[in-house]
């Protein structure tokens, strides 16, 4: 690799881990390009550091032996580390760019987005799948916590695993049982954007219980208006889960007789001292108060979902605590935030998170703050809560259900004379 060396992907995800009592990266790709993760230790781990995109092979090699008290290292050796980097598609590489496109083409052909997360996450059989799901709804009966007392505009509701969260998922979408609704939004976090703020798809969702159609004119009109804001394909969709986690939920409940609007959410916490609120980003402004008038009254056939978790913390979240050593200031942080969202204050909820820098890195923050700016003069209660913490790597998440009730129709003026 002649020249400067390509810089790492920063679309990857990547997880400080421990295996077999050394240090290791866990390397995982939702672009899927790279179909299992990987596990990078040794050699190629210590290389991955210099992988900035300003250093040549020439200065990679000088630091190492410096590093290394004198000892020889030869350019042909990392030569080699870099292309094993690059053939498995780590590298900012033309390799990678040329392969990106190709899918970036393959994918806008398709009419249908097919369930990325079938037979990996959840049941691929119908029948499984209807078991299943039934199986996490009965937990909501087992509760004593009381549902909302009108039917619900809108909610939001998790999307980490869903044997982890399964209680939540309970609490969250038992408060939508009463309803019936013939639009549908859903909001969640895009966790691969490039950029953009963003992503939407006119493509119709599919999942083992059928396929639902997508609402292509709403879709379309809220391309034109987001203009740039709105990344220029739809590839974030592909892999997504925090969408499709919430869609056979609502199919569960609702079959496929509805239409949906598909919105994915990248990160705002760059404009976070910019802005008080995600209306005023250019471009997103235009974009919300286009989906604003789109849901015009918020009449009981029009529901907004949004698939989010709050707080990710510890070392698997580049932390440098173990999650338990964060968790009381987390919690009160996402307490604050929810109470915000309760009472539908946006300045006060991107406050907050202005307050902490994003510190306990809140990923569901971007799909919040645009579901705030839209929502009505509703009333949010939370229903449930939940820190799910994950051992291995001393990390955690927390997410929660809230539901809106819809907000009482207004009285026609009238007087007697």
């Amino acid at each position: 690799m002649p020249g400067t060396v390509p810089k790492l992907r920063t679309d990857l995800e990547i997880i400080p881990a421990n295996y077999q009592g050394q240090q290791a990266l866990i390397i995982r790709d939702f672009l899927g390009l790279i179909q299992k993760p990987i596990l990078l230790q040794g050699e190629a781990l210590n290389l991955i550091g210099f992988l900035d995109g300003r250093s040549t092979i020439q200065d990679i090699r000088l630091t190492l032996v410096r590093q290394r008290g004198g000892v020889f290292v030869s350019s042909e050796s990392i030569e080699k580390l870099l292309l094993e980097l690059d053939l498995a598609f780590l590298l900012d590489s033309p390799r990678y760019h040329q392969a990106k496109n190709r899918l970036i083409a393959e994918h806008t052909k398709l009419a249908v987005r097919k369930a990325s997360q079938a037979g990996l996450s959840y049941p691929q059989d119908r029948e499984q799948l209807l078991r299943y799901l039934k199986s996490i709804l009965e937990l909501a009966e087992k509760t004593t916590s009381e549902k909302p007392e009108k039917k619900v505009c809108a909610l939001a509701a998790p999307h980490i695993d869903l044997e982890a969260g399964k209680r939540v998922y309970a609490r969250a979408y038992q408060a939508l049982q009463d309803s019936s609704p013939q639009q549908i939004v859903l909001l969640g976090t895009g966790h691969y954007m490039e950029g953009a703020f963003l992503s939407l798809t006119e493509k119709d969702y599919e999942t083992p219980l059928g396929v639902v159609k997508t609402d292509k004119n709403w879709v379309r009109r809220l391309k034109r208006t987001g203009e740039k804001a709105v990344a220029p394909h739809d590839l974030a969709h592909r892999q997504e889960h925090s969408l499709e986690f919430q869609l056979i939920f609502l199919q569960y409940l609702y079959g496929n007789d509805f239409s949906l609007v598909p919105i994915l959410c990248s990160s705002f916490q760059r404009e976070l001292e910019r802005v008080r609120r995600p209306s005023e980003i250019p471009g997103v402004d235009g974009f919300l108060a286009a989906l604003k008038e789109s849901l015009g009254d918020w009449n009981e056939d029009t529901l907004v979902v949004a698939g989010v978790d709050f707080s990710h913390i510890g070392p698997k979240f580049g932390h440098s605590q173990r999650a338990a050593s964060l968790l009381f200031e987390a919690k009160r942080h996402d307490q604050l935030l929810i109470e915000a969202c309760t009472k539908g204050d946006v300045e006060a909820f991107w406050a907050e998170s202005r307050r902490v820098k994003d510190y306990y890195n809140v990923c569901g923050f971007s799909s919040l703050a645009c579901l705030l700016e839209i929502l009505p003069r509703a009333r949010g209660a939370l229903l449930d809560y939940e820190f799910w913490q994950e051992e291995p790597t001393r990390s955690a998440v927390s997410f929660a259900a809230i539901a809106w009730e819809h907000p009482p129709r207004r009285q026609p003026f009238s007087s007697e004379l």
